[in-house]
């Protein structure tokens, strides 16, 4: 059996501090003249005094906690324990009849022993929380913007890290007044974003963190524009709705990105009654290897399906999503099946073996440029291909078969946004005679798929090449790929059959303040680093996009960001 020297020499301290408290509460009760039958009282109830005590410190657990990282937590179990301990020596000695002590004694000493055990404890972390902030000059001079919970998380977990965080927590700022002056973990609160400039030169900071995950787009491009223009390097943390699982860890501070600059806050949703819907069912998700196709898998199995069939063409794509899936949800059956939605008898073979009670299209050619160079093969994929899913679904009974729309099906110029437009007009036209519901989720640019704006421009910073934008006056909707799917995932189980249904996206955003955004965030200037050339608009593209045509009208739903599509005739009946 393996002895724990320091908890025995902590015990010993500890009955060191037990008896030292009573001796001293009896010197000052008796102004230090101790008279000597309160010695001769000692000396009879120092054994029970310190073996009682010790019973309690050991069943509050005092000698099981690592103090280095000692809470507020331990400090209670420090007083339950000397409070416990205190009272039952009181009850030993009156009852016992051998001692008595005067009240006054039993109370003094119960706070002497509670100040000297706290006093021991917490020292340590003092002292290592000390040693930790004022000897590691290799570590990057960090500020943390915000002082509430994530910000205290944040230094908390540096000062845990054991010298393995490559941060040296200096500071806090917040734009809350009331906190300027204020102390977390011993650093203060030394102004709000107006101070940025004056903080970094006076106590030589090398990098600001963000960590205020709830903050909108506005506030995130504030800061960062004050930090570019002072030549400050920073970092956040992950937006809230990334945060909904998980503390707060140093490993996910991050480059602030572009989803920190969307043009509105992004939007959560109740998962209650989702997860009710989804659970214990069989889903089927085509393109499943894709953007949206891949997150709709990875949102989809949160709710535990009993089944998800992943069907898509591209071998190395399914194969991913699989992996992915299958390491972190385990208890769901995962289907990977390789195929093409052209193919219609492959695709009827999977929906009537599988018999899938909710089906999403997701395949589809989205890439304007490609498609008007290849209109047949445009047709046949996002045309054909969603006759081909939808028709298998009502032949084969299944509840609900939700297409993935674009905003580019509203007056469509492109090859593919009339392509998008003939599988809405299809879906809708199959739905007024099936008993399988078939609804459309229409929504603009996601932020980060393939073929997207963002990624293409963060290449070309990468790679110091001029930022190639078609037209200063260009605008585009846009929205995170989580948001996407949350809006294809609620339409489902929503829609009655034959609806469209669009997404409140906010107000469309310039290509161009994307492109200096993206520039900025890196931490370059536009134009002077790196040069922005207009290219023009290609063949099929628009100035602008649009939610809904002058032929449709957006009436509310259940949920206030989520609007139905319906043509003005029929609305108007």
């Amino acid at each position: 059996m393996r002895v724990n020297y320091y908890r025995i020499l902590l015990a010993l301290f500890d009955a060191a501090i037990v008896n030292i408290s009573l001796v001293l509460a009896l010197f000052i009760r008796f102004d230090g003249a101790l008279p000597a039958k309160y010695f001769v009282m000692y000396k009879e109830i120092v054994l029970p005094l310190t073996f009682i005590n010790l019973i309690f410190f050991y069943m509050f657990g005092l000698y099981s906690q690592i103090w280095a990282y000692a809470s507020i937590g331990a400090l209670l179990s420090i007083v339950g324990a000397t409070f416990c301990g205190s009272v039952c020596v009181a009850a030993y000695m009156y009852l016992s009849g051998l001692v008595r002590f005067p009240y006054w004694v039993l109370i003094t000493s119960f706070l002497i022993k509670t100040l000297l055990v706290g006093g021991s404890r917490f020292s340590w972390r003092v002292i290592r929380e000390r040693l930790f902030l004022r000897k590691q000059p290799k570590k990057k001079r960090a500020l943390i913007f915000g002082a509430g919970d994530a910000g205290e998380s944040m230094i908390r977990e540096m000062i845990k890290s054991n010298g393995h965080c490559p941060y040296l927590p200096v500071g806090l700022l917040d734009d809350d007044r009331n906190k300027k002056g204020m102390t977390i973990h011993g650093l203060k609160v030394f102004g709000g974003r107006k101070d940025i400039p004056k903080i970094i030169k006076s106590r030589n900071i090398e990098e600001i963190i963000i960590a205020i995950p709830s903050a909108d787009s506005g506030v995130i491009r504030e800061i960062v524009n004050i930090c570019n223009g002072v030549n400050i390097k920073y970092k956040t943390l992950p937006a809230i709705y990334q945060l909904f699982e998980g503390k707060v860890t140093i490993s996910q501070i991050r480059d602030v990105n572009e989803e920190d600059i969307l043009g509105r806050k992004p939007i959560r949703f109740d998962d209650s009654e989702l997860a009710l819907n989804v659970k214990g069912r069989v889903l089927l998700v085509t393109g499943a290897g894709g953007s949206i196709g891949s997150e709709l898998c990875r949102q989809i199995s949160r709710f535990y399906p009993s089944k998800l069939i992943l069907f898509g063409h591209g071998e190395n794509s399914i194969f991913n999503i699989d992996h992915e899936l299958k390491e972190t949800y385990k208890n769901v059956e995962l289907i990977p099946v390789i195929g093409n939605i052209r193919d219609k008898e492959k695709v009827r073979n999977v929906i009537a073996e599988h018999r899938p009670s909710v089906v999403f299209h997701s395949a589809a050619y989205k890439h304007v440029g490609m498609m008007e160079r290849n209109p047949h093969e445009a047709y046949l994929n996002n045309v054909i291909g969603t006759r081909n899913v939808a028709q298998a679904c009502i032949e084969h009974s299944v509840e609900r078969f939700v297409l993935i729309s674009t905003d580019k099906a509203v007056n469509p110029t492109s090859v593919m946004g009339h392509t998008k437009r003939q599988a809405e007009l299809l879906v809708q036209g199959l739905s007024k005679n099936s008993k399988t519901r078939l609804i459309t989720a229409r929504f603009g640019n996601v932020i980060n798929s393939r073929g997207s704006v963002i990624p293409i421009f963060q290449k070309q910073i990468n790679e110091r090449k001029p930022i190639t934008v078609t037209h200063p006056d260009v605008v585009r909707f846009f929205m995170t790929i989580p948001e996407a799917v949350q809006l294809v995932l609620r339409a489902a189980f929503m829609g009655e059959g034959g609806e469209v249904f669009v997404l409140d996206m906010g107000e469309p955003v310039k290509i161009l303040d994307i492109a200096k955004e993206l520039i900025s965030l890196s931490g370059l200037k536009a134009e002077e680093d790196i040069p922005i050339q207009f290219i023009g608009l290609r063949k099929g593209e628009k100035l602008f996009e649009e939610l809904n045509s002058k032929e449709e009208k957006l009436l509310p739903t259940l949920h206030k960001k989520i609007r139905r599509v319906v043509p003005v005739m029929s609305s108007a009946r």
